[in-house]
């Protein structure tokens, strides 16, 4: 294999370095997914999202990325936060405001199931991706603003 085969072949195989996640949250509940088994940490739940590509912002990313995970219409509204993962991968993370009409629909290859749940029923679950719980202990620390219709952020979650 020549070396550029060789470098096409490892940038397939490498971890994302720069990643958008979704805040969609409604009446108090937010949109999660359960990630397939065909992706990196499969049968995790999470919020959606995904690999910024080149030449784009991570809002135009989500807005992408949340069509082809779950045939989502939708507008990023506003960057909250920003985070890095345990192996080193920075995420956006994004609050997204889904098209009134548009209902989600997973994608098999990327989400097995989708979900809208509270804080406290998400935070028990056994399966979450490590960003979860870091997302809600940051908002529980002030570290990020989420309007109203997300509730409010409980103290215990700095634990």
């Amino acid at each position: 294999m020549n070396r550029d085969a060789t470098l096409v072949a490892d940038t397939r195989h490498a971890k994302p370095r720069h990643g958008a996640v979704a805040i969609i949250v409604e009446e108090g509940r937010f949109l999660v997914i359960r990630r397939s088994q065909f992706v990196r940490a499969p049968n995790l739940l999470c919020f959606a999202g995904g690999t910024i590509e080149v030449g784009e912002s991570p809002e135009q990313a989500i807005v992408r990325e949340l069509r082809e995970e779950l045939a989502l219409e939708s507008q990023a509204r506003q960057h909250v936060w920003q985070s890095r993962t345990a192996w080193g991968t920075l995420l956006e993370w994004i609050l997204v405001e889904r098209e009134a009409a548009s209902q989600p629909v997973a994608y098999p290859q990327e989400v097995a199931e989708w979900m809208w749940l509270e804080p406290s029923e998400l935070l028990k679950h056994p399966d979450l991706l490590p960003s979860v719980p870091a997302f809600f202990r940051a908002w529980a620390q002030g570290k990020l603003q989420l309007p109203s219709r997300a509730g409010i952020a409980h103290p215990s979650w700095c634990e």
